[in-house]
């Protein structure tokens, strides 16, 4: 495959006309006036190519929950209406809600996520027909004590996937015992995979934590010997400077979820101080349960304006920021990805073609405060999976969904 005449972000600017040869999965060549190899080339003259984004923290298959149980508080949005209809869930219902948010992440430019929930055999199927890269977790709560016996054999299924990487999801410290914890963690050592997990999301957890336990919960995971490069610790939103500390100097990385902790009332993460002091910041959008979209960019824009409320307005420039969603994703989990040579062939193209990224002053600025829409094309592993805005099968995808959501809402 070759990808001729596209624009690249480079030193804050635009190169131009430049072309990308894609081999086995892989981008081979990057340059100017290429030789197509094969049959395949794909004209991105006013295109902008980008490398695929990382959506670090969703429970895709909540597409399906999307607008069913808004404006209400974390707790009782939970107890009240996500548990319950939780509970009547099915693999079908499974397949078609991964389906529904894989479709509309395509649509963004994600071309992988990080995920935690139910049925994770059937969201890797799924995942997999719809060309995706994903983390995945099945969630583990003591309530469920079969999750946990169920989590080792999924990561012996999928531990040599090509597109699936098993991971292990204990759901929170306030629903896993300590010793489901340190189970979790001796799995994880056992076979090398993270370790994805809700984190001081709330005043309210973190308050309820310290007095029982006289520790906060990033301490606790410290006592654990938990924290760590291999840790996805996300929200957190109510940290001490300590806590702060810990997460740095451990190389956890920290996944904030701007858009629906602002919507859920959490409160605000210390992202400017995380940084400040060396952590490792990446970008998810949660579920669209809680969200109520799925988009990288949505959360760049709202990240950068909340810090900027909290901590002035030169907090989280947008070079930074885009930095925060492309780079550090990338390091976080591990991915060969980024416009290069040697890379997996992960890439978005974006038709410069729209209002909102005019007159051409600064484009990360663009991409971060502007962008409205305009994937184009996107390709994962050197598989197009949309050309032209086109997705195979989407209508069927969306008749499927809705039915499954008409089904479960009613059982």
């Amino acid at each position: 495959m070759l990808i001729k005449g596209a624009s690249l972000l480079r030193d804050g600017g635009l190169c131009q006309d430049m072309d990308i040869m894609i081999e086995a999965g892989h981008i081979v060549r990057i340059g100017e006036r290429l030789k197509a190899e094969d049959d395949l080339v794909i004209d991105a003259k006013k295109m902008l190519a980008i490398p695929g984004l990382v959506n670090a923290h969703t429970h895709l298959a909540m597409t399906l929950f999307r607008g069913y149980a808004d404006d209400m508080e974390l707790m009782p949005w939970l107890q009240e209406k996500i548990w319950p209809l939780e509970a009547r869930l099915k693999e079908e219902d499974i397949r078609w809600g991964v389906k529904l948010g894989c479709l509309e992440m395509i649509r963004m430019g994600i071309t992988c996520y990080n995920d935690m929930y139910y049925f994770m055999d059937e969201t890797a199927r799924a995942t997999k027909e719809m060309g995706l890269r994903a983390f995945l977790a099945g969630v583990i709560f003591d309530m469920r004590p079969e999750f946990l016996r169920e989590a080792e054999p999924f990561i012996q299924r999928w531990k040599d996937d090509d597109l699936i990487r098993p991971t292990l999801g204990p759901h929170a410290i306030y629903t896993c015992s300590e010793e489901t914890l340190i189970q979790v963690r001796e799995i994880a050592k056992r076979h090398e995979v993270p370790v994805h997990i809700h984190l001081s999301e709330t005043r309210r957890e973190v308050d309820t934590f310290v007095n029982q336990r006289k520790m906060t919960p990033v301490e606790y995971m410290d006592s654990l010997d938990l924290l760590g490069p291999d840790l996805i610790a996300v929200h957190c939103i109510w940290l001490s400077p300590r806590d702060i500390g810990l997460l740095a100097k451990s190389k956890t990385t920290v996944v904030h979820t701007p858009v629906s902790n602002l919507k859920l009332a959490s409160g605000i993460a210390p992202i400017d101080r995380l940084l400040h002091e060396g952590a490792c910041v990446c970008l998810g959008t949660d579920g669209a349960s809680s969200n109520n979209s799925l988009s990288i960019f949505q959360e760049m824009k709202t990240a950068a304006i909340t810090q900027k409320n909290v901590w002035g307005p030169t907090t989280l420039m947008a070079e930074q920021v885009w930095r925060i969603a492309t780079d550090n994703a990338y390091r976080a989990f591990g991915l060969n990805m980024g416009l290069r040579e040697g890379a997996f062939a992960d890439l978005v193209l974006i038709d410069l073609r729209r209002p909102w990224f005019w007159p051409a002053t600064n484009m990360h600025s663009h991409l971060v405060y502007s962008m409205m829409g305009g994937v184009d094309t996107v390709i994962v592993n050197g598989r197009v999976l949309m050309r032209h805005g086109q997705i195979p099968g989407e209508e069927e995808i969306i008749e499927r969904a809705q039915k499954q959501f008409l089904d479960l809402t009613s059982r």
